[in-house]
């Protein structure tokens, strides 16, 4: 299978769970998350707005403020040139204390509001929590395809980094290419790779 058909397939099997099943298994994998050591000794994580389909996030970004975490959300600025919006742009991380803070960005994905959200881009060890269309039992990652995450991460490698997913989203094994970065663990309801 090539990218495209894992991600055809990974679409198909998402129709197959209801709301109430996504926020169950969301919610397990908040707990497996927020146990591991790599959570608690963060001061600052990276995590992001999901769209249907994903992990959901805003239980697991409300637990991180209660903890006392300083919380960044991506924000897809887009190619100056104009050519090719979003694809070839650039993800920056900025600050929110509050919900309140978004506003609709690319592809209606909520984004913080650059005018009241501090960048967090300097914060090099922040944990960065990355969602994704499939992975592999390698940790082997598929993106939605516009390089967003891999760019991001080329550019800040400290990072540590932790993908969360639905179990139905695991292969045996996925294309990639020589550019896509592996995220340190993959975190399920059921496991961590």
């Amino acid at each position: 299978m090539d990218k495209s058909e894992v991600r055809h397939l990974v679409a198909r099997r998402k129709k197959e769970y209801s709301e109430p099943q996504f926020e169950q298994m969301s919610r397990k994998i908040t707990v497996r998350l927020q146990a591991l050591p790599r959570f608690q000794e963060a001061e600052t994580v990276f995590a992001y707005m999901d769209i249907a389909g994903e992990v959901r996030m805003r239980e697991f970004i409300r637990n991180c403020w209660e903890a006392g975490k300083r919380v960044g959300v991506p924000k897809i600025i887009p190619d100056p040139s104009g050519k090719r919006p979003g694809a070839s742009g650039k993800m920056r991380f900025y600050r929110i204390d509050s919900f309140d803070e978004l506003q609709e960005g690319m592809m209606h994905i909520p984004e913080p509001d650059m005018e009241r959200c501090e960048c967090l881009d300097q914060e090099e060890k922040a944990l960065v929590i990355m969602p994704g269309v499939a992975f592999d039992t390698d940790r082997r990652r598929i993106g939605y395809g516009g390089g967003f995450y891999d760019r991001y991460l080329a550019l800040h490698p400290q990072h540590p980094t932790i993908a969360v997913a639905y179990e139905f989203q695991v292969f045996d094994r996925i294309p990639s290419d020589e550019l896509d970065i592996r995220p340190e663990m993959v975190v399920t309801e059921d496991r961590m790779m």
